[in-house]
């Protein structure tokens, strides 16, 4: 029994290591999180949105500053627009009393006159106006702004969080396919090193063909095994590498492959005290914040208005060039808006109640998420202790039959039948480990702890 053993041992490891490509491209956890940080399409969108809330946040700052407007006029006439021609005449001289103006004695010569003028003209004015009061819709709009900047920086966040988190998922559902197939393989080289005995076995007439079949049968189911293990990794390989930006290569292989066993009780996290700190409950706090902002800038409109300016003007007109200065002030009360306003502020306000309850929902909702995330991480932890003992036993099993199949007391079926138990509970281990690994994720995804 310690020789099948040993031959067992080092069978494993010439398949092992016969299963390394001699150029395998090797990916570690923490550098496919940064690939998929680096190189995701959402995340990329995600850091542009970013820009442009940057963009729309400068460009409402430019509204506390003053608003300049330059105006120029220019007109060239073929013709003078004033054309006016008098006669010459005498005009009676007047001595101040109306009773002597008709029978005047004594006349003025007054010449023939001819007045042409504005033929063209040119106008420049140069205008600076400075809201003074505008109803606060000035500092509500750049806070609207801003808080729309850190909405947007808050999405990367939790962006960020589910494509590291889907890059865990398809790293160690990697590692777990790639578990199976050292299993497989050592399976395989058993049953191959059993065909070889019970082929010298039947060529001297001590084993029956049917043993024979039988072992021939299990090598071909193993051979079905291996094609749909194979393409199930070849698949998480191409999602892996489109997901975190790679091109595809069969020669992929990942450097941490140990599962992690912390007990579930050094993750926990009172919901209370995690839902701070989930970007979603951030996003639905910011929500209320801009209802509130929007209804600030609904009151501004109805609102008095004061702004104060100057205006410098050019004048060129009939050959006279001036300049003058001019400071005004402007004062606006939309009264009659004033009813209708009222209206769209009850909106506003039924807006911003409908944002606090939503806040309020999801975050019970999202409380309820962490207490099942933690319910089943504690569940799939104690998933594996159940497998342990399992394979432990499927591995005493298969010791058991073994030495009564070498002592010629069970049959080769017997023997095949405990080797297929044992490579299933050995599957079955590397199944709850790799779901608990990917069960921790999820709740320090739920509890908003760091995952990258």
């Amino acid at each position: 029994m310690k020789t099948k053993m040993k031959r067992y041992i080092l069978l494993m490891l010439i398949a092992g290591l016969g299963a390394l490509p001699v150029s395998a491209q090797l990916l570690t956890l923490d550098s496919c999180k940064v690939y998929a940080i680096e190189n995701n399409k959402r995340l990329k969108e995600a850091r542009m949105k970013i820009n442009e809330s940057e963009e729309i946040e400068k460009n409402a700052f430019t509204n506390f500053f003053p608003k300049v407007n330059a105006q120029a006029i220019a007109f060239q006439a073929n013709d003078y627009l004033i054309d006016i021609k008098t006669p010459e005449m005498n005009l009676p001289v007047y001595d101040g009393n109306l009773e002597n103006l008709s029978s005047a004695t004594q006349y003025a010569y007054v010449p023939g006159l001819e007045l042409k003028a504005l033929d063209y003209m040119n106008v420049g004015m140069l205008t600076a106006t400075q809201p003074v009061y505008a109803g606060g819709r000035i500092r509500s709009g750049y806070k609207l702004a801003t808080l729309g900047k850190e909405v947007s920086e808050e999405t990367l966040n939790l962006s960020t969080r589910d494509v590291v988190v889907k890059t865990e998922e398809f790293y160690w559902s990697l590692v777990s396919l790639q578990a199976k197939r050292s299993t497989l393989e050592s399976y395989k080289a058993l049953l191959n090193s059993l065909l070889k005995d019970v082929q010298v076995s039947f060529d001297a007439g001590l084993t029956q063909k049917s043993d024979l079949l039988k072992i021939q049968l299990k090598i071909n189911e193993t051979k079905a095994d291996e094609l749909k293990l194979e393409n199930g990794i070849s698949l998480v390989k191409m999602a892996l590498c489109q997901h975190i930006g790679l091109e595809y290569s069969e020669n992929i292989q990942l450097q941490d492959t140990a599962f992690s066993t912390v007990m579930p009780e050094v993750l926990y996290l009172p919901p209370a005290t995690a839902l701070a700190n989930r970007s979603e409950y951030q996003l639905l706090n910011k929500a209320v914040d801009a209802g509130i902002l929007q209804k600030r800038l609904a009151r501004g409109e109805f609102l008095p208005q004061l702004a104060v300016g100057v205006q410098g003007q050019y004048l060129d007109f009939a050959d006279e060039q001036n300049t003058y200065g001019i400071a005004f002030a402007t004062l606006s009360i939309p009264i009659s808006d004033w009813w209708g306003g009222s209206h769209k502020l009850k909106e506003h306000e039924i807006k911003i109640d409908v944002a606090r309850n939503n806040l309020n929902e999801k975050s019970e909702l999202m409380k309820l998420q962490m207490e099942r995330a933690y319910k089943e991480l504690t569940e799939s932890y104690q998933q594996i202790s159940v497998a342990e003992s399992l394979a432990e036993q499927a591995r005493e099993h298969l010791q058991v039959i073994t030495d009564n199949y070498e002592a010629g007391i069970l049959s080769t079926s017997d023997l095949l039948e405990a080797q297929a138990i044992f490579q299933e509970a050995q599957d079955g281990l590397v199944d709850a480990k790799s779901t608990y690994q990917i069960r921790q994720v999820y709740y320090k995804q739920a509890i908003a702890q760091q995952v990258y």
